[in-house]
């Protein structure tokens, strides 16, 4: 491995512990457990993928795959899990176990690739979009793109929500495979807005000038609470212009690595201050986050900005006390093509030296993007199911019956374009920090527009050059 690997194997360590543009999952670790060991090494051959799944003797090939998630989230991964091993896997001989490692769920694996103890790395990772620097270079990483455009495979590009693909390509390939997807969202308490007869605001000015009339007329403590982090601000900036905007350099690190803000230089920023300071000068936005989730449920606020994967805990928190919704987050300019850009995790393959365990990898990775396993996030997590065909099952069916809120993610991520895509952002916990603390100064009234401004590229500026200067690109 170059120095230029491991040193960015050093960093990535380090940063790897950043916020997650969904909200990662917080949890205790619950006592993982190491990769297999035992399995027979083949000599990598660099031909095409092969598609055995068995280790050519009649034995199981035993995976591990793993992953961040818990509470909820965990339940449906390990229900995924045993359905895979239960079907395709039991009709394949391939059994996966999976692992949890404390949210990112990276630092094993930086540690392993240091000294490429293969024994120690998963077959499968769930990654965020922060932590694919992490493996984006790795001479281990199995691309996606030469299993999904294979004739064997079941599961297309085409399946998939497109700009999830897209999200999860560099170069027009896809590194890894879209699995636990959210949005960005507004959540609006309609019994406020029909108090001051207005409808969901669809513009950032627009939401504006309500805000004091939600204070003035309801019960309504703040007109908007919304913490603005680097999750919140890539949303406004990927969702403006008629077809989408970058927040990087190099299509937002997905053609070729992010090096700088294009966000500065295209205008889109200032944009989105421009409007932004008339949130701010309503005098009803709370621009820190407490208990976002029980202050909306208690009619606190008249409109919250966060992910969908929280729909079904404010179902439950409201239980009917008044009347709420979803909708898209209102755009910097009408015109602009809005929607959100796929927030979240996607699944990625390591090559351990066995072939038949990449071939059965593949096989568990397009089943977990499979109708019958994406549609277990949608009720119980709000995920947003990726194949485009879990649309068309009765569960999917029922679950949109039951929780009709469910279904305006994904009519949210389906209006947006290939470019409405996260950003492969370097150093991410240090320039989320930076936009974090800049956005609540201008929130709270300490730093103008332009010193907002200023400290937002400014402060990016530094944490890609350290970056960088830690890891040299070649």
């Amino acid at each position: 491995m170059n120095m230029k690997k491991m040193a960015g194997l050093l960093l990535a360590a380090s940063i790897a512990a950043g916020l997650s543009a969904c909200g990662g999952q917080d949890g205790n670790d619950t006592g993982s457990t190491t990769a297999d060991a035992g399995q027979t090494t083949v000599a990598r051959s660099g031909t095409e993928p092969a598609m055995e799944t068995t280790s050519g003797r009649g034995e199981t090939v035993e995976l591990t795959f793993w992953h961040s998630m818990d509470s909820v989230f965990a339940e449906i991964t390990e229900k995924q899990i045993r359905l895979f091993n239960e079907t395709v896997g039991k009709e394949k001989g391939i059994r996966v176990t999976g692992v949890f490692q404390n949210w990112p769920g990276t630092d094993a694996l930086t540690a392993a690739m240091s000294t490429d103890d293969i024994a120690n790395m998963p077959d499968v990772i769930q990654l965020y979009g922060e932590s694919v620097s992490i493996v984006r270079d790795y001479d281990r990483t199995v691309w996606a793109e030469d299993y999904i455009s294979g004739a064997d495979a079941t599961l297309k590009k085409e399946d998939l929500i497109p700009n999830t693909v897209a999200s999860h390509s560099i170069d027009g390939k896809m590194v890894g495979v879209p699995w636990g997807i959210s949005a960005l969202m507004l959540y609006y308490n309609q019994d406020y807005l029909e108090q001051i007869g207005s409808e969901v605001p669809r513009t950032i000015d627009e939401m504006a000038k309500i805000l004091p009339e939600l204070v003035a007329t309801t019960d309504a403590e703040y007109g908007l609470n919304v913490r603005i982090n680097e999750f919140e601000l890539e949303n406004w900036i990927a969702t403006q212009g008629t077809d989408g905007t970058y927040f990087g350099n190099n299509e937002s690190g997905h053609a070729g690595y992010m090096t700088e803000l294009a966000c500065d230089k295209n205008d889109s920023l200032k944009k989105f201050l421009d409007e932004w300071e008339k949130v701010v000068k309503s005098g009803a936005y709370k621009p820190i986050r407490d208990s976002i989730n029980e202050e909306f449920a208690q009619g606190m606020h008249g409109m919250v900005i966060m992910t969908s994967s929280r729909i079904p805990t404010i179902a439950g928190l409201v239980d009917g006390s008044f009347e709420w919704g979803v909708a898209p987050i209102p755009v910097v300019d009408a015109a602009d093509v809005g929607g959100a850009y796929p927030s979240g995790s996607g699944l990625f393959m390591l090559d351990r030296d066995n072939e038949a365990s990449k071939a059965a990898a593949w096989e568990f990775v397009q089943f977990m993007a499979s109708p019958e396993a994406q549609v277990m996030w949608l009720e119980g997590a709000g995920y947003i199911p990726v194949n485009l065909r879990t649309a068309e099952l009765d569960e999917y069916k029922a679950a949109i019956a039951a929780e009709s809120r469910l279904q305006v993610p994904y009519d949210t991520l389906m209006m947006a374009t290939e470019k409405v895509v996260p950003a492969y952002v370097p150093n991410s916990s240090t320039t989320d920090s930076v936009i974090k603390d800049a956005m609540i100064a201008f929130g709270e009234g300490s730093a103008t527009k332009d010193e907002t401004f200023q400290a937002i590229v400014e402060g990016c500026e530094r944490a890609f050059a350290d970056y960088y200067r830690a890891n040299p690109i070649n």
